[in-house]
C-alpha cells in the first residue's frame, strides 16, 4: 500500500502561489505538493491564510469571489 505524502505548507506560502505566476517558488511548490500528495494545514494556519487572503489589497491580483472560491477549495 503506497502512503500519501503530506507537504507543509505556510500561509504565506499559499498566498503567494495563488497571487503571483505559475512560474514561483511559492507556486511550484504547491503543486508539487498537490500532484504528489496532499497539503497539510494546522487550523491556525488556515485561518490565518483566509483572513490575510481575503484583504482588498488583493483584490487588484484575484477577484474576492475567486479568492473564495480557493478558500473553500483548500478547506476541504
Amino acid at each position: 500500500m503506497k502512503k500519501t505524502r503530506h507537504f507543509v505548507l505556510d500561509a504565506n506560502t499559499l498566498i503567494r502561489a495563488f497571487l503571483l505566476s505559475n512560474f514561483s517558488t511559492a507556486a511550484r511548490a504547491y503543486y508539487k505538493a498537490t500532484k504528489e500528495g496532499k497539503i497539510a494545514l494546522s487550523n491556525d494556519a488556515f485561518e490565518e491564510f483566509a483572513e490575510v487572503f481575503i484583504r482588498p489589497k488583493f483584490d487588484r491580483y484575484l477577484p474576492l469571489f475567486k479568492r473564495l472560491i480557493i478558500i473553500e477549495d483548500l478547506k476541504a
